[in-house]
This record gives structure tokens, C-alpha cells and sequence, in this order.
């Protein structure tokens, strides 16, 4: 799965599917991102789909089933998503705190609220697509923030992560075009860097918050410092 937005909407009320549809759609439009998003009507879809998601917009309270029971479940599947609970009864948010809920929306559905849980959801899942890489000749799997940085070592590259340096046989463009354009730039045709991992931007190197140093080509410098601004400013 890549660095774009999936969601599973799960709710008993046609209403509210054709509302949150239309607001996700103008959000991610504003916003010029891919997303995609699958409609489930009660928790027994829900459970019974093998649709891919990152986000799973939940409500509390569907006959048969409710929301906090469905992502009881989900979570013994081991399935990996931020869940925003949907409900018009916040006295029960108590409850979907203790299954991991990370936002609530109340209903009726107010868009500045829906539209801030999906900025700070969109937000929390930059880079948490993982990688497979090799490290001491053993195959091992990271989230894709671990990484500190990418270096193009001739027919292999060096992936960075923390005191571990990890190898991988494939192409520096590929790392590139699977890693989350939000969290990573190259910042030289040998690089691929964290943004999260930097702390400064020099004229000839980025310094990261390890204190290791990363080249920056001429040519690319005020693309990374902009970039990297930018960066900044949005997340802290």
C-alpha cells in the first residue's frame, strides 16, 4: 500500500455515507491527492471484506453489531489502520478510546471537524507503509519513517536506519517510487532523504538530528530547502 489514503466507511445510514462521501471527495480534490474509499452498510461487511484500508471510519451505534465490538475484531486480524469513530453519542467515546480510536467526529457530520480528523489522519500515516530489507544477510521489515536516509551504492543501495545500515538490490528510483512523497525527497542523484530526520539544511549538506550529514547537489538545493520549510511548517 502506498502513501494515499484508503477508507472503509462503516455505517447503518445511507445519509451519512452519501454526506462523508462527498466531503472526503472535496477534501482530497482541495487537497489534489489520491484517495480511495468502499462503502460497508453494516459491522458483518465490514468483517467479511478483504477491501485494503488505512483509515476506517466507524460508526458506534449499528444494530447486529456496533462499532466497538467490529473493531474489537478487526484488531485480532491484526490489521493496521487509524479509526475515526462516527456517533451523535459522546458518552460512549469512554469505550472507543479503549479499542485505539484515535479521532471522533460527532454527528450530525460538521465538516470542519470531519475535515480535521482527516488532516491529522492523513497526517499520522506518513511512512507507515513498511519495507523489506536485507540487514546481516537476514530479510527484515521496517516502517518506511524509520528511515534515516538512501544511498545509491552502484548496483545496490544503502538504507540507513538508526546505527543499522541495511542493503537492498533494488534501484534507487524504485525505493523512490514507493516511498511517501510527503516524508522523502532526494536531495542528490545518489540520495533519498527523511525530512522528518532533519535538522538543518546547509549549502552543501543536510545535517540530521543523528548528526549525520547527507550531500545536497547545487542544483536541487532550493527545491530540499523548500521543500524542507515546508515540511516544517505543516507538521510542527
Amino acid at each position: 500500500m502506498d502513501g494515499n489514503i484508503y477508507i472503509a466507511l462503516c455505517d447503518d445510514e445511507q445519509y451519512v455515507h452519501e454526506r462523508v462521501d462527498k466531503m472526503v471527495k472535496e477534501y482530497f480534490t482541495e487537497k489534489d491527492c489520491e484517495y480511495g474509499i468502499v462503502h460497508f452498510f453494516s459491522a458483518k461487511e465490514l468483517l467479511e471484506s478483504k477491501e485494503k484500508f488505512n483509515v476506517l471510519m466507524l460508526d458506534i451505534d449499528m444494530p447486529d453489531m456496533d462499532g466497538i465490538e467490529a473493531a474489537q475484531r478487526l484488531a485480532e486480524q491484526d490489521r493496521q489502520y487509524r479509526t475515526i469513530m462516527l456517533t451523535g453519542k459522546p458518552e460512549r467515546f469512554k469505550e472507543a478510546f479503549k479499542i485505539g480510536a484515535y479521532r471522533f467526529v460527532t454527528k450530525p457530520v460538521d465538516k470542519e471537524e470531519f475535515n480535521e480528523a482527516l488532516e491529522d489522519v492523513a497526517r499520522s500515516l506518513m511512512g507507515c507503509c513498511k519495507i523489506q530489507v536485507r540487514f546481516q544477510n537476514k530479510l527484515c521489515q521496517f516502517c518506511q519513517y524509520n528511515i534515516d536516509y538512501i544511498e545509491a551504492c552502484g548496483d545496490y543501495v544503502k538504507i540507513y536506519i538508526d546505527n543499522r545500515i541495511c542493503e537492498s538490490d533494488r534501484t534507487l528510483k524504485s525505493w523512490k517510487n514507493e516511498l511517501d512523497s510527503r516524508l522523502f525527497m532526494d536531495c542528490h542523484k545518489s540520495y533519498i532523504v527523511n525530512l522528518e530526520k532533519v535538522k538543518q539544511v546547509c549549502k552543501n549538506s543536510i545535517v540530521l538530528k543523528n548528526g549525520k550529514e547527507v550531500p545536497v547537489s547545487r542544483r536541487r538545493h532550493s527545491d530540499v530547502m523548500q521543500k524542507f520549510v515546508e515540511y516544517d511548517i505543516s507538521n510542527h
